[in-house]
């Protein structure tokens, strides 16, 4: 008799912890402000010498154009345009043939921009990224692209100055 009561007692248990308490389990969790766009902060535009010296560097300009789509647009948007970028930021950086631009200066801002590509990127795999902290990676990415206008800008101006006062001529050494 104890056997048939513990047989008994063990099945109404297991048969009530067993309920269907429609729980949705695998319902994505919404999260809030992932389709809202942002305006970021404007970075430093090309001058118009520069633009003039490195015209022939078409992945330069395509950069530039698809750049401009993430200066408005929500983390949703920037998430889905990431891996675009990463492919455009690794063809600017194998296309640079301007001996001008050589330098290991702007191959360091090249290379920081990629990181920071690199890290949005990344972000489209991680399910508990905040709309916040896309925000803010899309931002670096933006004032790190002006960076390296910002450093295209300084050798094209060097180089004028250089040209224009010939230290050379002021200094005669015999």
């Amino acid at each position: 008799m104890r056997h048939i009561l513990f047989i008994f007692f063990s099945f109404v248990l297991i048969a009530s912890s067993c309920k269907n308490k429609n729980v949705k389990r695998d319902a994505p969790v919404k999260k809030t402000g992932m389709n809202t766009a942002i305006k970021h902060s404007k970075n430093t535009p090309l001058n118009e010498t520069p633009t003039k010296e490195i015209k022939n560097w078409k992945e330069y300009f395509i950069l530039k154009d698809f750049i401009q789509l993430l200066k408005n647009t929500s983390p949703t948007e920037a998430l889905n345009n990431a891996l675009e970028l990463k492919k455009l930021t690794k063809h600017l950086k194998d296309s640079l043939n301007i001996e001008t631009l050589k330098t290991p200066a702007f191959k360091a801002r090249m290379n920081v921009f990629e990181n920071e590509v690199l890290r949005l990127t990344d972000m489209t795999y991680i399910p508990s990224i905040t709309s916040k902290e896309i925000n803010n990676q899309v931002n670096k990415v933006l004032d790190l692209y002006g960076g390296m206008n910002d450093k295209i800008n300084t050798v094209y101006i060097k180089k004028r100055f250089d040209k224009e006062i010939k230290l050379d001529s002021i200094f005669k050494f015999e």
